[in-house]
């Protein structure tokens, strides 16, 4: 691994921190800041969203109906596996497992599908998609996202 390839990764896992970060503390202007102009970004078979403002105008009323903004609630996104592959010197396939933890405990978990791409001296998400594999049976995400997708085992 090249000393460029270790910064990329480093810098990978910036965006996808800072995702999560605006993400949990409802700061969704963030994301302008992870996301390319023209990114793609499909959770849960909701639709594929084009470009930050439009995703943006997605997440924050998603917040809203999953109670994110109700008093004594609150998410953490952690991160766990991150597999980052590059297919190229400006671009990368990562794949990151998630759990995410409310008030009620752990809430649910899944995965992004990503597509990375450089942008200057960022890696921006130019494509993503987000799904939740298992959620408990209160969860509030499933309010907005509907049931969890368990993942087939590929046997692999």
């Amino acid at each position: 691994m090249t000393p460029q390839e270790m910064l990329a990764r480093e810098a990978i896992r910036y965006t996808l921190e800072l995702y999560n970060r605006a993400a949990d503390t409802a700061h969704y202007a963030l994301h302008h800041q992870v996301f390319h102009p023209d990114a793609l970004f499909e959770v849960q078979g909701k639709g594929e969203l084009k470009g930050p403002d439009t995703i943006i105008a997605m997440l924050h009323p998603a917040a809203e109906q999953r109670g994110a903004f109700e008093k004594g609630n609150f998410q953490r996104h952690n991160l766990t596996t991150t597999m980052i592959e590059f297919a190229g010197p400006d671009s990368a396939q990562v794949v990151t497992y998630i759990i995410v933890v409310t008030e009620l405990g752990i809430d649910h978990s899944g995965r992004y599908d990503d597509e990375f791409v450089r942008s200057g001296d960022r890696w921006l998400i130019m494509r993503r998609h987000a799904t939740m594999e298992w959620a408990r049976p209160d969860s509030r995400f499933t309010r907005w996202l509907g049931q969890a997708t368990p993942v087939e085992s590929s046997g692999e």
